[in-house]
């Protein structure tokens, strides 16, 4: 059996081609309609069978095409016109196309291979084309097979580990052991043994070692402005890649061209590589990588790490069964499918039972400022749902405070970048669980994006579908499983997926940096169609995906939908810091929004929220019914989103409070307490008033209903009156006059 790739020419180190088996074997052809490919399959004889043959494409800057792409199989006489169906993209990765009709056709009768038509193909790099071929014949040259494979399934995930080509295995002199992580200073063992944190020591190498494997300059000077310089290729290395694959018989080389491939793997995938540590002065100016870094490798389960020099890929199980495992070495695009032994074939089966994967342990850290709250990293090797494709690693970093008395807070955040990543965990809080969760896509917030990305599918051929949300939904129940956390006490600045999960987040506080209410609008968020993908496409439940980006068009799309209580700050104001740099103009949207929808909030700009405001909501409850205050005679005007409208500082419903130790929601019956804060600068303002939250208050739309505002002071009934639900069962009581005295607020169903 022969493995072999066809295609251009490849450049030392900076070339537009791909290392092939045989290159110059691709002609491209310019037609009126479009680029033909061509490839030169004399090297196979006549007649011989093939296998499987893969067509791989690539486009600029490996952005994923907007249109289908559509590769016919040219014929004559007009070989630019596109016949017959279009090449379909091989599943799971979407990455190439599958050829193996075509080939089987050219290899019999070569004289019809005119080659693939390309009809639409939207920023394609033809010469970068390249084809595959798996066929009966003798490999010619294959590289060193893989070795050393073993293999572990737990938690509905295996873990396959092969040792790597001898380019990509460092020297025993350049692994270091790791008795204990810290951010004040790592600390190191002359060996394997027992570490800190009742965790052996860990394997790993220097960011030096790294880089020289990778072939890569060493960013060891300041650079000399904010920032660091692009990595630099100083030499070329082995082009190997591995090859997994899966079967429920024994693989071998007469039966491994009908075993499952399951990915393709770049080398070096056994080390964590972005942990590595850059130096930088004043606001990340003149940045330097620590060419001393340790840089570890992954573990497989709790204090089980690879050894330097092996590589790893996770398969999430979607089938119970016992399956083998073969990986292979393929070099240039000539793969060893000849030699297949027990070193790198199971000899027997392992048992896969399908579960939900959970995060894996990696290492246990001490945090750079506090001796009293411990860091545990781990990896979650995502798949779908949770992840668009399959064996996606990402990074969850949990601190457990020392002082903590379960039920305790839970502070949830993101791992954005990889800018000093072990230090992401700032200053976690010593009476509290802190999960850090690194985002799929930077400054995206935790929703959706299309399920093609990073594929060759065409965006208007998918759906966009909440990836995010389901993958953020998951990590914070795991961790709820795991702590006993309080419910009232769970806080994070996930606005966009806070926002669907009240159940979750009680309430929101966000803004001191930045809040993107509508990532439409903002010039620092992430471009809308390489994301979703061209406006009015729809996400997998139908919605309009651009507008579901949007805090407004979400509230009022769903108004009968509760969110949790935000707290929006935007204390640089209008036109300085942060708020500047991400534009001012969808923060007035969002609130606009927000009091349409009549949902509960409280917004501040170019100043902070009172402090009595503030104080009563740390030690307020809120596992109960609240009021959504809007259209107070109090509120100042935000503006138009335009810095110069509007006014410069100012608040809405920033001076209103409620009780929340004698609430009432019956099922025809709600009661609240309200008044203005003491330090309100007026002493009355009218408000209309939407019960929220409610668990048992539920009106029918339509229903009519008594309500009352009676002063607590003297017992006066100050107003009253009758309303209707609408057609969502909101009742939302107009004017409502309040003063620094408390007044009862009451509403009886009819």
């Amino acid at each position: 059996m022969a493995s072999e790739r066809w295609g251009g020419r490849r450049e030392p180190i900076a070339g537009n081609g791909r290392p092939c088996t045989h290159p110059d074997t691709l002609k491209i052809v310019q037609g009126k309609a479009g680029p033909r490919l061509v490839f030169d399959l004399s090297a196979i004889p006549k007649g011989t069978r093939v296998h499987r043959a893969s067509l791989f494409c690539f486009t600029q800057r490996g952005i994923q095409p907007t249109e289908p792409a559509r590769i016919h199989v040219a014929e004559g006489p007009d070989p630019e016109a596109a016949k017959g169906e279009p090449l379909k993209l091989e599943a799971p990765w979407y990455r190439s196309f599958d050829a193996t009709d075509a080939v089987k056709l050219w290899v019999s009768d070569p004289a019809k291979n005119l080659g693939f038509a390309v009809a639409q193909f939207e920023r394609l790099l033809a010469a970068q084309s390249y084809l595959e071929v798996v066929y009966e014949g003798e490999p010619k040259n294959p590289p060193e097979q893989a070795t050393g494979l073993r293999v572990a399934h737990h938690d509905g995930q295996t873990f396959i580990v092969w040792t790597e080509h001898p380019a990509f295995r460092p020297k025993p002199d350049e692994v270091v052991w790791l008795a204990k992580f810290s951010e004040r200073g790592d600390k190191l063992a002359d060996g394997p043994g027992q570490g800190a944190y009742d965790m052996p020591s860990h394997p790993a190498i220097a960011l030096r070692t790294l880089r020289n494997l990778q072939g890569l300059g060493l960013r060891d000077k300041p650079s000399g402005f904010q920032g660091i310089k692009d990595l630099v290729r100083i030499r070329e290395v082995a082009p190997v890649t591995y090859r997994v694959y899966r079967s429920p018989e024994r693989i071998t080389a007469a039966n491994i061209h009908r075993a499952e491939r399951l990915a393709e793997v770049e080398p070096l995938s056994g080390f964590d590589r972005d942990v590595y540590q850059i130096h930088f002065k004043g606001e990340y100016l003149d940045q330097w990588e620590e060419p001393s870094s340790p840089i570890p490798t992954f573990s497989t389960d709790k204090g089980k790490a690879l050894t330097p020099g092996e590589g790893l890929y996770v398969h999430t199980s979607k089938q119970p069964g016992k399956f083998h495992y073969a990986v292979t070495v393929a070099l240039a695009g000539t793969e060893n499918l000849s030699q297949i032994t027990d070193t790198n074939s199971l000899p027997q089966p392992v048992e896969e039972t399908p579960a939900v994967p959970q995060p894996v342990l990696q290492f246990v850290q001490e945090d750079r400022y506090k001796d009293d709250a411990t860091e545990y990293w781990y990896r979650y090797w995502a798949a779908p749902p949770y992840c668009h494709l399959p064996s996606q690693a990402f990074r969850i970093a949990v601190a457990l405070g020392a002082k903590r008395k379960e039920p305790c807070p839970l502070i949830i955040g993101s791992i954005s970048g990889d800018f000093n990543l072990r230090g992401e965990v700032n200053l976690p809080r010593s009476d509290a669980v802190t999960l850090d969760v690194q985002e799929q896509l930077d400054w995206l917030p935790t929703l959706f994006y299309n399920e093609g990305r990073g594929t060759l599918r065409g965006m208007t051929e998918c759906k966009v579908d909440y990836f995010c949300e389901r993958y953020m939904d998951f990590m914070i129940k795991w961790i709820m499983a795991r702590h006993q956390i309080d419910r009232s006490k769970i806080v994070g600045s996930l606005l966009h997926f806070g926002l669907r999960h009240p159940e979750i987040f009680t309430r929101m506080s966000f803004g001191s940096y930045t809040a993107g209410y509508d990532i439409r609008f903002a010039p620092g968020g992430p471009s809308m169609p390489s994301v979703l993908g061209p406006q009015g496409i729809k996400t997998t439940t139908g919605e309009d995906a651009w507008k579901m980006y949007s805090v407004a068009e979400y509230v009022n799309t769903y108004p009968d939908r509760d969110i949790p209580f935000l707290l929006c700050i935007s204390a640089t104001g209008k036109d300085s810091g942060h708020t500047s740099e991400f534009g001012w103009q969808d923060d007035p949207r969002g609130w606009r929004g927000l009091l349409r929808a009549r949902q509960p909030f409280v917004a501040t700009w170019s100043l902070g929220p009172p402090h009595e405001l503030t104080q009563a909501f740390n030690e307020m409850r809120w596992d109960t019914t609240l009021p959504a205050f809007s259209n107070c005679s109090l509120d100042d005007n935000p503006g138009n989103g335009d810095p110069a409208d509007g006014d410069y500082y100012g608040g809405i419903n920033a001076w209103l409070l409620w009780g929340d130790k004698d609430p009432v929601d019956e099922k025809d019956r709600w009661e609240m307490t309200v008044w203005l804060i003491s330090s309100c600068p007026e002493s009355a303002c009218t408000v209309d008033i939407t019960p929220r939250h409610c668990k048992s208050f539920k009106p029918k739309p339509g229903q009519t209903l008594k309500w009352t505002n009676t002063s607590l002071a003297d017992k006066r009934e100050v107003q009253s009156g009758t309303t209707e639900a609408d057609k969502h069962g909101l009742v939302t009581l107009k004017a409502i006059q309040l003063t620094k005295g408390k007044s009862r607020i009451g509403v009886l169903g009819q």
